[in-house]
């Protein structure tokens, strides 16, 4: 199937898009995730995320 012109050309933009658009000061206050958190999952990515898990119910007992 072809492609309009253009489309092409948007595609390979987003691609290479490399802006950041950071929260503002309010709205990164009130943020459930902190760079606390992003700090320990950066640290130890597999413990972070066993703690993660072990707050939820499961019927049996995760392992992986």
């Amino acid at each position: 199937m072809s492609q309009p012109d253009g489309q092409s050309n948007t595609l390979d933009n987003l691609l290479t898009e490399s802006r950041t658009f950071p929260p503002s000061e309010d709205f990164a206050a009130q943020a459930n995730a902190t760079s606390a958190l992003y700090g320990q999952a950066d640290a130890d990515r597999e413990a972070f995320w066993a703690e993660q898990a072990s707050r939820l119910q499961w019927d049996s007992e995760w392992n992986q």
